[in-house]
Parts: C-alpha cells; sequence; structure tokens
C-alpha cells in the first residue's frame, strides 16, 4: 500500500465521519447528560447515598447494568473526543439549526464540552488499568523494533545491537510512560470529580440543556 493510497483512505474515513458525526454536536452533548445521569446513579449506589445496603451494591443487577453502561462510555468518550476536534478544525457547527440561527460555524462552548466529557468518559472506566505503562511498553517496543529494522545488517554486531535495542526500549517505556502518567493521573483526577454525584447532577443538567438549545433553539448558553 503506497503513501498515497493510505493518504485516499484516511481521507475517507475523514469524509465519513463527517457526514455522520460532524453536525450531530447537539446529540452528543445530550448523550453526555445522560452518561453524567448513570455516573450519579452508580457513584451514588456505590457511596450508599442514594440506597442504604452500600455493602451489597456490586451483587445488584442494577449496578452491574449502570457499570456495562459506564464501560461502553469508552466508546461514546472516543466519538465525543474525535469529533470534537473535528468540528473545531473543520469550523462546522453542532447542528443545523445553529448553524441557520447563529452561522455556519463551530459553537466554542459545546465542543469544548464534547472534549473534556469525552476524554472523562474514555478515562474512568479504565481508572484501575495501567494505561500509562501499557502505551510505554507499546511504544518501547515500536520503536526498537523500527530501529532493528533500520540498522543495515553488519553495521555493528549482534551482541552490540541487541544491548543498544534493550537501552532504547527501556529509556522509550520509561519516558514515555513517565509522562503519559502525568497527564493520565490529571485526567483521571477530573474524572473523578466530574462523576461524583452532586458534581456529576449538575453536569447532566447542564450537557442536557445545552444540548436542547443547541439542537432545538439554535442557540447557547455562553457565546464566545
Amino acid at each position: 500500500m503506497t503513501l498515497l493510497q493510505i493518504f485516499q483512505i484516511a481521507d475517507g474515513i475523514l469524509d465519513l465521519w463527517v457526514k455522520v458525526f460532524g453536525d450531530s454536536g447537539a446529540w452528543m452533548l445530550i448523550f453526555c447528560g445522560l452518561m453524567a445521569l448513570v455516573w450519579f446513579f452508580y457513584e451514588g449506589m456505590r457511596r450508599g447515598w442514594i440506597r442504604r445496603k452500600k455493602e451489597d451494591w456490586e451483587m445488584d443487577s442494577v449496578s452491574r447494568f449502570l457499570k456495562f453502561l459506564i464501560f461502553l462510555g469508552i466508546i461514546l468518550g472516543l466519538i465525543n473526543v474525535i469529533t470534537a476536534v473535528i468540528t473545531i478544525s473543520l469550523d462546522i457547527p453542532p447542528s443545523y439549526a445553529y448553524r441557520d440561527n447563529i452561522g455556519n460555524h463551530y459553537d466554542l462552548l459545546t465542543s469544548i464540552s464534547l472534549l473534556v466529557m469525552g476524554l472523562a468518559m474514555f478515562i474512568k472506566p479504565l481508572q484501575d488499568v495501567p494505561i500509562a505503562t501499557i502505551v510505554g511498553l507499546i511504544a518501547g517496543a515500536a520503536v526498537a523494533l523500527l530501529l532493528a529494522m533500520v540498522i543495515p545488517s553488519g553495521f555493528v554486531s549482534d551482541s552490540t545491537l541487541k544491548w543498544i535495542l534493550v537501552i532504547v526500549f527501556v529509556a522509550i517505556t520509561s519516558i514515555v510512560g513517565a509522562l503519559l502518567k502525568v497527564w493520565v493521573d490529571g485526567i483521571e483526577a477530573i474524572a473523578k470529580l466530574l462523576s461524583w454525584p452532586p458534581v456529576a447532577l449538575i453536569l447532566a443538567a447542564y450537557c442536557i440543556v445545552q444540548g436542547i438549545f443547541v439542537l432545538v433553539g439554535g442557540n447557547t448558553l455562553v457565546k464566545f
């Protein structure tokens, strides 16, 4: 596959994404509000705020269903993040009503809300997974493999090459893992804050109201 073919495929995927999700920012924000409601009920049950038997919450079918929805939020979170980036980059309005009433351009409040909520939805179910370590290992292995393919045969001895690859693997894994851990820890802290029941309830109300404003009224709560 040539580089031109790769670009053509990527361009086709981008066009398809824009057609499916490009002008659906308002709907996506409403879905974010519904997910915030799931956080509210799930965390409320887990903390014993909504019902008395806090110790039995994990055995409850409702709790398991809510946890399943939270894991589905990984997919929704990715869609939100990509949609937010694309709408800002290509200047796409979040709804037809917004385009007709405000203008044929993106809404900063909606796009930023989608970006923050998307990151939170993606990170929250993965809080117990060492994401930074996994990504660091993948990056280290990829760079070491690329280096092994690039270094000409006979350029260095096999034993020297082995140690070079080991050092590169360890160095890249450590650097990428450490840098990513700082970023992931910050996102995890935001995700925990946003899913705290009182905050989640306020967030749900905001996302749903803002989404309806944009979708039906063609307006936004705050204009920048």
